[in-house]
């Protein structure tokens, strides 16, 4: 049985130099304690926060800091593999299949700490909400990083949405290793 990975830094030099069929296996070994996350960690009343962690041509790391009851809008994740790690809190994750303009749920379920769920554009469009009652972290890792992706409006339009950060902190994790 492969070693548990226990530091950010670890984790993403073992993500980094994994072969991409061994990409969640890796992810599934995290066992980071919720302090060393915090240090990334920011936050914003009523909503959530964008952190990232790390973000080379090929994977980006970022956590994501959930006020309570904050959710995502409906969304894709512009064609790349997408992993989400709950590290702290419970939130809840919807599926929404898109036929021909007109979304459908498909999936609505719970992740507990220390669970993972993976999403594609293939699989849909998804949401997510924190409903723990209190802040909740989660961290996102994508096969390549995302600067943008297809959001649908309140009006069930679709339109593209750029991405950003509220943190960057890519150069501290390399300074780790």
């Amino acid at each position: 049985m492969m070693k548990e990975i226990n530091t950010i830094p670890n984790l993403i030099q073992q993500f980094e130099e994994a072969p991409d069929e061994e990409l969640a296996s890796v992810l599934k070994r995290i066992n980071i304690p919720v302090d060393e996350f915090e240090e990334y960690a920011s936050w914003s009343k009523n909503s959530y926060t964008r952190n990232c962690i790390a973000r080379t041509d090929e994977f980006e790391f970022i956590l994501i800091c959930w006020d309570t009851d904050a959710k995502t809008a409906i969304h894709g994740h512009d064609g790349q593999d997408c992993w989400v790690h709950q590290v702290s809190g419970n939130i809840k994750e919807r599926r929404y299949k898109n036929n021909e303009g007109d979304l459908s749920q498909y999936v609505a379920r719970e992740l507990d700490e220390g669970k993972m769920v993976y999403m594609t554009d293939k699989m849909g469009f998804h949401s997510i909400e924190n409903i723990s009652g209190q802040r909740a972290m989660t961290l996102h890792v994508y096969a390549s990083p995302i600067d943008e992706c297809k959001v649908v409006t309140e009006d069930g339009n679709i339109e593209i949405k750029a991405l950003s950060y509220d943190t960057n902190h890519t150069p501290d994790w390399k300074e780790a290793v």
